[in-house]
């Protein structure tokens, strides 16, 4: 039997774009375009900003990548358009300097302005010769919350903003930018601020932004910690002498444990796991989404159910897997580095698409799976209708043998065409079904096709997230304080109340991402599991 969670509740509507580009990795989040009004550092993808070291000015002199922890002129570069490609002009001596290259190839700065292409992926070149990856990173003319630095305040700020206080390790430029209340850091509460903002419901007063003065000064005998002279292809084996000063090797942080568990969590977590979750059986079967992942490799594979007749786009498809795997990651992250979690993140593959009528897929690719061949009658009694549309009488599938849900209890099955081609969960949309409602399980995940369609221009994501948290084995919170199917009693701790508590959160808070990880420490030794 499936396990169902349902919910119904208002969805917030956000002023937000697209989530289509949320995943671009922290450090290049807006490599390119750029703007020739606007200083920028450039910041390449180990955290260090191109610079000229401890203020040195002069023709040649020599430039690299290095730390800082504010801004100065010594870091700060102007894009400038030339014939063939673009210089970059340094802020020292009111742009006297350039960058440019030497003889030697290597990078410097000279009078003599160099041409350098800027790549979409930001490999700045020059002749040829890739040198780095670079973020363009404003330092001038920047608006509060804008931390992807498009000029607009939407839902994909709103998630970055959301990663980067959980992680902190955002650079400098998007600490400050994404500072809302102006204590100097990134917390849930600057999240809080810019998503009261986008619903409407406060007014743009955040608090100014201030860029901090760099105090990180590096000598010009110091080699820069990044190379960046182009790579030398060796044709024949080069004897290398060993000094006796190295360079010690990176240690990869220790993760945390339960030993780690904040105190004033263990009460409330103590208790849902007590009186709900091993009451309610809920992750018992070992099909949660946890055991999707480490079955899946560090993968998960949706087939989308779409029980409707409306269109879809190429776009709104590829954007629709975009939206589900920084839904699946908004949970996952938190279990990165965690009580030996292998996964940092989560790739989120649809790998096909069930119909009634394939000609509701606009422009269909011919990599694209689609099975409308597996339909079957579906009785609509005890669904809840939107009381404008008709919930359709029929009801398309993927192949059963394809199904991890099908088949999850047999270690010894294998799916035709291999693990890749298996699909761990349907996400289920539904002509006719309540916009403000959903449910979620082990078997995926069911909303209407307006809400899915909606998701894409940002609105109301964590209802999704919340069915998502069903799929991991967290419960509902319908209930009263203490009660059977209620919450803990004194609430929830942490101020933010629970995504999984209908109407009291629209975010996966800090208290349900402990939770979860609480739920991972309690099931990963059982024997015979992972």
């Amino acid at each position: 039997m499936k396990q169902n969670r349902c919910i119904r509740r208002g969805a917030a509507a956000l002023t937000a774009a697209a989530l289509a580009v949320a995943t671009i990795p922290s450090w290049i989040a807006s490599s390119v375009p750029y703007n020739t009004w606007t200083g920028y550092v450039l910041r390449n993808p180990d955290g260090y900003y191109l610079s000229v070291p401890a203020q040195i000015e002069g023709e040649g002199k020599h430039t690299g990548f290095y730390p800082a922890n504010g801004v100065a002129p010594y870091n700060t570069w102007y894009f400038t358009e030339e014939l063939g490609g673009l210089t970059l002009k340094s802020a020292l001596s009111q742009g006297e300097y350039y960058l440019a290259i030497d003889e030697n190839d290597e990078l410097v700065i000279s009078t003599t302005p160099g041409v350098f292409t800027l790549s979409e992926d930001g490999t700045l070149s020059s002749g040829g010769t890739a040198y780095a990856k670079i973020a363009p990173e404003a330092v001038t003319n920047l608006r509060a919350g804008d931390i992807n630095q498009d000029g607009t305040l939407d839902g994909i700020d709103l998630s970055m903003l959301r990663q980067l206080a959980h992680t902190q390790n955002g650079s400098f430029v998007q600490t400050a930018v994404g500072d809302m209340d102006g204590d100097g850091r990134l917390t849930a509460t600057d999240a809080v601020l810019l998503q009261q903002y986008l619903l409407g419901e406060e007014t743009l007063d955040f608090a100014d932004i201030h860029l901090p003065d760099n105090t990180i000064v590096i000598t010009p005998e110091e080699p820069p910690v990044t190379e960046t002279t182009p790579p030398v292809t060796i044709t024949e084996p080069v004897a290398t002498e060993t000094t006796t000063e190295t360079t010690p090797a990176t240690t990869a942080p220790e993760m945390l444990t339960m030993a780690d568990f904040p105190e004033e969590y263990r009460y409330a977590a103590d208790w849902i796991w007590d009186n709900r979750i091993s009451v309610e059986q809920s992750t018992a079967r070992r099909n949660t989404i946890f055991d999707q992942i480490v079955a899946g490799e560090g993968t998960i594979n949706y087939v989308v159910r779409w029980q409707s007749y409306k269109e879809v786009t190429l776009e709104q498809r590829q954007q629709l897997e975009t939206l589900v795997e920084d839904s699946i990651n908004g949970w996952a992250s938190w279990l990165s580095g965690w009580d030996g979690w292998a996964y940092d993140h989560i790739d989120v593959n649809i790998v096909g698409w069930a119909v009634l009528d394939k000609s509701v897929l606009l422009d269909l690719q011919l990599d694209e799976v689609v099975y409308d061949d597996l339909i079957e009658p579906y009785d609509s009694t005890y669904d809840t209708s939107n009381g404008v549309e008709e919930i359709p009488t029929l009801l398309p599938s993927a192949p059963s043998e394809l199904s991890r849900f099908d088949h999850f209890t047999d270690p010894s099955y294998e799916y035709p065409g291999g693990l890749d081609a298996r699909f761990d969960m349907y996400l289920w949309a539904t002509q006719g079904f309540p916009a403000i409602g959903g449910c979620g399980g082990d078997w995926g995940q069911r909303l209407s096709d307006d809400a899915y369609l909606q998701m894409l221009n940002g609105t109301g994501i964590h209802v999704l997230e919340h069915e998502i948290g069903h799929g991991f084995g967290m419960t509902d919170f319908y209930g009263g304080e203490g009660e059977s199917n209620g919450f803990p009693p004194g609430g929830f701790p942490g101020g933010e109340n629970s995504l999984m508590m209908a109407g009291s959160a629209t975010k996966i808070t800090d208290f349900d991402g402990w939770m979860l990880r609480y739920m991972w420490s309690h099931i990963k030794d059982e024997a015979g599991r992972f």
